[in-house]
């Protein structure tokens, strides 16, 4: 799920936000210095939270707007105690996307833009740099890449280049939102309901 307008927030969503979002959540948004981070942030619980609820077990809502986020030593959110439901969030700019699933998942969006010759040449690998149209491609495979280190919830490490050949068991989808990338990876072979 992608909310792409949040520069149309302000101030006033982020007073709002103080009096629905669960206190731990309220704290974090509030640590944040600029009015952005903090919309980001409360944007990302509540696209989670919608999302967690409308999947979740209806005749118990509570369960799934009380669930706690924790992190992992590299950053990446789960839900404490839960091996059922995985989400990942991401943002950019004016926009937050979130994706959850019942096993591990990742998403990453960036907004088309300029980019830095030695940034590619570090990402990418020798198959990944022809491309025509080196700024969009550059995003698309950037996604897919952040994507699944966020699957593996390792945070970016030195197999960037090759990340997509040596995970074969990582399926990555990628869209164009606007100016934006965005992509989601699962295992290529989820378990059966």
């Amino acid at each position: 799920m992608v909310c792409d307008n949040i520069d149309e927030l302000g101030e006033d969503f982020v007073r709002w936000a103080e009096g629905v979002l669960p206190e731990w959540r309220k704290e974090r948004m509030l640590a944040i210095k600029h009015l952005r981070g903090r919309v980001q942030c409360a944007v990302a619980w509540l696209l989670v939270d919608y999302c967690q609820m409308s999947l979740g077990d209806s005749s118990r809502p509570e369960v799934a707007r009380n669930d706690r986020w924790r992190y992992n030593e590299h950053g990446k959110p789960y839900f404490e105690g839960r091996d059922d439901l995985f989400f990942s969030v991401s943002h950019c700019g004016g926009a937050v996307a979130v994706a959850i699933h019942d096993e591990e998942v990742g998403i990453d969006i960036e907004e088309v833009g300029r980019y830095k010759e030695s940034l590619v040449k570090y990402v990418l690998n020798e198959d990944e740099m022809d491309s025509e149209d080196k700024g969009d491609k550059f995003i698309e495979i950037w996604t897919k890449k952040e994507a699944v280190f966020k699957f593996l919830g390792t945070g970016i490490t030195h197999e960037i280049k090759d990340v997509l050949v040596k995970h074969p068991e990582v399926r990555v989808e990628s869209w164009k939102v606007g100016e934006r990338w965005v992509s989601v990876a699962v295992a290529k072979f989820c378990k059966k309901s």
